[in-house]
């Protein structure tokens, strides 16, 4: 029953019978099988809950999110593969890991070669741990699975409790189908589309316009918000009553209007500005609070469901064209300003009107302008001719580039970038390059919003839909994990190495595209419209004249002479005096800048620190407040090693400096390299790892203290006997804290309690049979046929007295007292 009383049918299936239909599905082989094992599951569902007459929330969802593991959007992370897998159960059974069963968690692939899936090893060697029964329900499983999830943020207890817990509930079966769920990948052999299919025709094409199992962003004034990938954004409302934004938004929908999907863009706008954020700015709209100097204002592109009616799809599936979905849009709400608006656009009426709005653009300082055929269709997840974006970085004469993906790296700091292939069932992932010589805090800002989701090759195989060929890769993550590169190179050579037959040739990093989504990155088959020529060599050097124009915007028009766009004045502002000040974060400082950023010029950093108050010099001196470096030129290299008198910041560091009423300060991670006096003054305020002693710590400063922590100096692992030498010569005849140290205990029976502050005292837990065990521990009521079974270990056999005794005197006491004969 939910917090209402309203009775989901689907919480109170049983979880086993769940799981009965999962096996069944994996061993029939016939897909067309397999479909119909499920559709009649499902429709046993849906006829067992139309049979309840009390109030309920008939929805499948509660299934179908642990159908669909990959596809959760509600729950965070659940940041488990098999090793934590494996390790955290161990921890949880309180198994040393020396011992067979442990072994076989932690090193599963090996355990058994004819089993290589994690979660069929576990459940085999959990056999004899669980329960024969178990009566968990589909609702009993989502709270397990939310409970693991919020275990990083603190809402949940530890790992190891709730798999302890788990344990004492749960059967084998259940087991194995518990952990595939947790790493995301059932193993049917059965694609999301046929499991969107079993449920309704159109449940995919609702999945893939909202990235969402629940769908709908209104309902009767109940509102939802969700990124590009699917993801909750709950601080903007659910009512007219809560959030940053919905309570604007009352007065401004038509009285008719019941439900609706809008397609948009949520931006930054800056009331004291009068002006929208940009991209590049540091801010999140995701992340804005009520005290946040930019305030969420939503620009609506298009509407994709409305009243109940969904507008998207081809015309056979009830779909309808852009321009009637406009004049649907237009009636749906009136803007308010600031708040929520119409994006602007027009009917091009001559192929002049999409230069002259391409210019515009540009003079705007605007990414460009987007052409779409009015006659169009909204099919999701298909690119094709009726959308085409036309943007400022293809001016006369400049390189075509290309949007990739990172999916893996060497040791040598250099990323393997890839296009995607679409034509399959699912996406393939084919690298076409490597790339490096980023600049140093490019490479440490992209380095740490990676580090979580790299593999080590050596320990987890990529997966197939990687594809390297011949390629060493040391490292590979996710795609869904990753970031996109902006790669200029200036042509495409032949090349049986990598997954595509061309690789990149004098290739660099333009910019790192946190903004940009994977999915819009460079496909297999726009790669092949580039490499049509099939020469050994293609030219990327890229020209849009008015011929390309003309057959991408489709309008009939008179043959006339080839025309290069004529762009607008150059992005790169020169430093010119007359910066708008909006922040005294640098009032009266003179700083330095040694070099630029790939993507940000000097003139553009000069201008930042004018914005701040600051002032630019060109040679440093006794009066620099402090000099700033992104791209580590041979220059700034020797200016670093050589030069101890001054204080070198990053340029990530200026480029994300907060607007202030007062003079800022630096930080540890800020800078490349301190003077004397910085540093010392810095210990007065800092940890070694670079925490502040005063001021609250946020998640990127742990991430990277931490991070310090694991390399500021080689992690040391000292032998057993190691330990119990340094502990006689710290605490002489007995060591307090770690008085068990070298002995490996067995239990007879388990006892959670004696085991954990067995360990905790520095004593090693391990099998019966291990070989180095030192004592068997005898319980109070063991029978003499287990005694007598337990003798012909040639061990210790001490009763629990012994280690009770240890823990109420705080040492190791002597065995003879307390031997079992």
């Amino acid at each position: 029953m939910t917090s209402t009383n309203v009775l989901v049918p689907a919480n109170e299936v049983l979880f086993e019978d769940l799981c009965a239909i999962l096996d069944k599905i994996v061993n029939t082989k016939k897909k067309y099988e397999k479909s119909m094992i499920l559709v009649n599951f499902i429709d046993d569902f849906k006829i067992k809950a139309a049979q309840i007459t009390e109030p309920k929330d008939a929805s499948f969802y509660p299934i179908l999110r642990l159908l669909l593991p990959s596809l959760e959007r509600e729950r965070h992370s659940y940041n488990l593969k098999e090793r934590r897998l494996g390790n955290k159960l161990v921890q949880a059974l309180a198994w040393d890991e020396s011992s067979q069963n442990a072994r076989m968690l932690l090193n599963y692939r090996s355990s058994n070669q004819s089993q290589t899936d994690f979660a069929t090893v576990a459940s085999n060697v959990l056999k004899y741990t669980v329960c024969e029964t178990s009566n968990l329900t589909v609702g009993d499983i989502n709270e397990i699975l939310d409970n693991i999830a919020n275990v990083t943020h603190g809402k949940s207890p530890s790992l190891e409790d709730i798999f302890t817990t788990v344990i004492k509930k749960i059967n084998p079966r259940q087991l194995k189908w518990l952990l595939r769920i947790i790493l995301k990948d059932l193993k049917l052999n059965m694609g999301q589309t046929r499991i969107f299919a079993a449920l309704d025709a159109d449940a995919e094409n609702y999945y893939n316009y909202c990235n969402n199992l629940k769908r709908i962003h209104m309902k009767d004034n109940v509102f939802q918000y969700f990124t590009r990938k699917g993801h909750d954004i709950p601080n903007f409302g659910t009512s007219y009553e809560s959030g940053m934004l919905t309570p604007l938004l009352k007065g401004c929908f038509a009285s008719d209007v019941e439900s609706f999907i809008l397609d948009g863009e949520m931006l930054g706008w800056n009331e004291e500005q009068g002006e929208y954020g940009s991209k590049g700015m540091n801010f999140d709209v995701k992340a804005l609070k009520d005290d946040s100097v930019y305030k969420p204002s939503f620009v609506a592109f298009d509407i994709l469901y409305y009243n109940g009616q969904s507008l998207v799809g081809p015309p056979e599936n009830g779909g309808v064209t852009l321009m009637k979905r406009l004049d649907i849009l237009d009636k749906v709400f009136q803007d308010v300003p600031e708040v929520i608006t119409h994006s602007k656009w027009k009917l091009v009426k001559q192929n002049s009107d999409i230069l002259d709005a391409f210019n515009k653009s540009v003079d705007e300082d605007k990414e460009g302008i987007t052409v779409k055929d009015t006659e169009s269709y909204y099919l999701a997840n298909r690119r094709g001719s009726d959308w085409y974006k036309i943007k400022g970085e293809y001016t006369k004469s400049t390189i075509q580039d290309l949007d990739l993906v990172i999916i893996g790296k060497t040791r040598s700091r250099r990323f393997y970038v890839a296009c995607v292939d679409n034509s399959g069932a699912s996406a393939r992932w084919l690298c076409m390059a490597s790339v490096g010589h980023l600049g140093w805090a490019q490479y440490s800002a992209l380095s740490a919003r990676l580090q979580p989701h790299w593999r080590r090759a050596a320990d987890y195989p990529p997966p197939s839909y990687l594809v390297f060929n011949n390629k060493h890769v040391d490292f590979w993550l996710p795609p869904e994990n990753s970031v996109v590169l902006q790669i200029r190179a200036s042509e495409l050579v032949k090349s049986e190495n990598y997954g595509t037959p061309y690789t990149l040739r004098f290739q660099r990093v333009i910019k790192v595209r946190y903004d940009k989504p994977v999915k819009d990155i460079l496909t297999l088959q726009e790669f092949e419209e580039i490499i049509s020529p099939n020469t050994k060599v293609v030219k990327l050097n890229k020209t849009i004249n008015q011929e390309e124009i003309d057959s991408v915007a489709m309008i009939p028009h008179k043959k006339t002479p080839k025309k290069s766009i004529q762009v607008a004045e150059p992005f790169q502002s020169k430093p010119s005096g007359d910066v708008a000040v909006i922040s005294q974060a640098l009032r009266g400082r003179k700083i330095c800048i040694l070099s630029d950023d790939i993507d940000c010029s000097k003139a553009d950093l000069i201008r930042i620190v004018e914005s701040h108050g600051g002032k630019h010099t060109e040679k440093y001196g006794m009066d620099t407040w402090c000099c700033v470096a992104g791209r580590l030129t041979p220059y700034v290299k020797s200016t670093v090693t050589a030069n101890a008198e001054i204080d070198i910041a990053s340029t990530e560091w200026l480029r994300s400096l907060p607007a202030a009423d007062e003079p800022c300060s630096l930080s540890p991670f800020d800078m490349l390299t301190m003077k004397k006096e910085t540093k010392l003054e810095m210990n007065l305020y800092y940890d070694n790892y670079g925490d502040s002693y005063r001021n609250p710590i946020d998640v990127d400063t742990l991430k990277k203290c931490l991070d310090k922590m694991n390399y500021v100096k080689p992690l040391v692992y000292l032998t057993i006997n190691e330990k119990m030498k340094v502990d006689k010569e710290l605490f002489e005849e007995y060591n307090p804290f770690s008085f068990l140290r070298g002995c490996f205990l067995a239990f007879l029976k388990r006892n959670d309690i004696q085991s954990i502050l067995a360990r905790l005292y520095g004593a090693n837990i391990c099998d019966i049979d291990s070989s180095n065990v030192t004592h068997v521990i005898i319980p109070n009521m063991a029978s003499k046929d287990i005694i007598a079974d337990a003798k012909k270990i040639d061990v210790l056999l001490v009763g629990e007295e012994w280690l009770d005794t240890c823990f109420k005197e705080g040492r190791r006491v002597k065995e003879n007292v307390f031997i079992v004969s």
